[in-house]
């Protein structure tokens, strides 16, 4: 029988929230894996601080 587009999505999108229920519990229950997860965040974060620092600061340089 065909299945309706809108029921497909919808179960993907329960399968796609199943899984990243499953993956949170599993960082928030390791500690060694949320450290990991923390490091990798604030090293994104720092870089991508810093691109956006030296675009300021290169956008400024023609102003006075």
């Amino acid at each position: 029988m065909f299945q309706s587009s809108s029921y497909t999505n919808s179960t993907d999108k329960d399968i796609e929230h199943n899984r990243l229920v499953q993956l949170a519990q599993k960082y928030l229950n390791n500690p060694m894996l949320m450290h990991q997860l923390c490091d990798s965040v604030y090293k994104r974060l720092h870089a991508n601080l810093k691109i956006q620092k030296e675009r300021i600061g290169n956008s400024n340089t023609g102003r006075k």
